[in-house]
């Protein structure tokens, strides 16, 4: 009986540690990435659900699905390409510049020029069926300003207070019965 309660209450702290930081960590679908010392953003963007076919490779920001990358000089609509057939994953970038590219009727996924002051933040605006949007911004993606600021389990001390609770109330529990 005592053995079967540590066991459950190891179980409960390995999966409140480990569990926690992968359900609330950043799991974004935008992902917008800058090299300081170039002026081009890269875009990227997980969605497999707009793989239509697995043998070729797909686009994305055109015809019933848009995309707009803005800066707070200017925005572009703009069309990403899926990274290899079958993956989900859409890729692009454009470049930060004084002038903005005319595009008719959509940039992309190499060719936006898109204007930007020194500390513009990147906008990245997904909207697809029924009108969803998903966005993300290169001020929320704390690897855009510095690489090494975030933590590993950003959440570990939380899933550790809960495993500890667990592990408090199995112990009593196992004594009460």
């Amino acid at each position: 009986m005592v053995l079967t309660g540590y066991v459950t209450a190891i179980t409960l702290v390995l999966v409140s540690c480990c569990a926690v930081p992968i359900a609330y960590g950043y799991n974004s679908p935008i992902v917008i990435s800058k090299d300081p010392s170039s002026s081009q953003v890269n875009i990227m963007i997980h969605a497999p659900d707009f793989n239509s076919n697995s043998y070729s490779i797909d686009t994305i920001g055109e015809d019933g699905s848009s995309i707009i990358v803005s800066t707070r000089e200017s925005s572009i609509p703009y069309r990403l390409v899926e990274t290899g057939p079958d993956t989900g994953d859409f890729a692009g970038y454009v470049i930060l510049s004084s002038t903005t590219s005319v595009c008719s009727p959509v940039c992309g996924p190499t060719d936006g020029f898109l204007a930007a002051g020194g500390d513009d933040a990147v906008t990245v605006s997904f909207t697809y069926a029924g009108g969803h949007t998903i966005s993300a911004s290169s001020d929320d993606q704390r690897s855009y300003l510095n690489p090494s600021a975030i933590p590993e389990l950003p959440y570990a001390g939380f899933g550790l207070f809960v495993g500890m609770v667990s592990l408090i109330l199995v112990y009593r529990v196992s004594f009460i019965h």
